[in-house]
């Protein structure tokens, strides 16, 4: 081997990735865990339906079916996110279901209708009147360990916020988003 190509390899350093875990280009964003709820929580971006398909028109309109197609809102909404996923290497990234309370604290009767434990704490007139009020949340991580803990980097954090244009909150989980 020539003397050369050899002092190349002795100075060559291979890093493993538990180093690389160790620089601070690689660490979670910083982020205070939240006090624990009934439902998980997620720490996202609460997003419209309508925000999702004008991400898609404007970003991707070579991906999206006919106007008039029966689906398109629901696949507009899901190459948005994927585009969002691709672009910010965001690899925790999912779409949930989000309750949406006005001034921020979730009523007790929301969580007892999601549940399903309503039965002894409203009468049906009580029930009828209740409109709980969602939102569609890019989330990056839960309140749950693995998750919080594989929470993403800040400059994908501060990507995604350009991205949407707002910066992210936590949001406490009805259930998974779908079309």
């Amino acid at each position: 081997m020539s003397s050369l190509l050899s002092k190349s390899f002795d100075a060559l350093k291979i890093t493993t990735s538990q180093q690389n875990r160790d620089s601070t280009k690689y660490r979670p964003f910083k982020l205070i865990r939240p006090k624990r709820q009934p439902h998980l929580q997620f720490y996202g971006y609460g997003v419209s339906w309508e925000w999702l398909i004008q991400f898609a028109e404007q970003n991707c309109p070579e991906e999206l079916p006919d106007r008039d197609d029966i689906g398109y809102k629901c696949m507009a909404a899901i190459r948005a996110y994927e585009l969002i996923a691709d672009l910010t290497t965001i690899n925790t990234l999912d779409r949930k279901l989000c309750f949406n309370p006005k001034g921020g604290l979730v009523p007790p009767e929301w969580i007892a209708v999601y549940d399903g434990d309503y039965d002894d704490i409203l009468s049906e007139e009580e029930l009828l009147a209740i409109k709980i009020d969602t939102i569609h949340v890019l989330a990056v991580c839960s309140d749950e360990e693995d998750s919080f803990e594989e929470r993403p980097v800040q400059g994908q954090m501060d990507y995604m916020t350009k991205l949407i244009g707002h910066g992210p909150q936590w949001w406490m989980g009805c259930r998974d988003s779908h079309c």
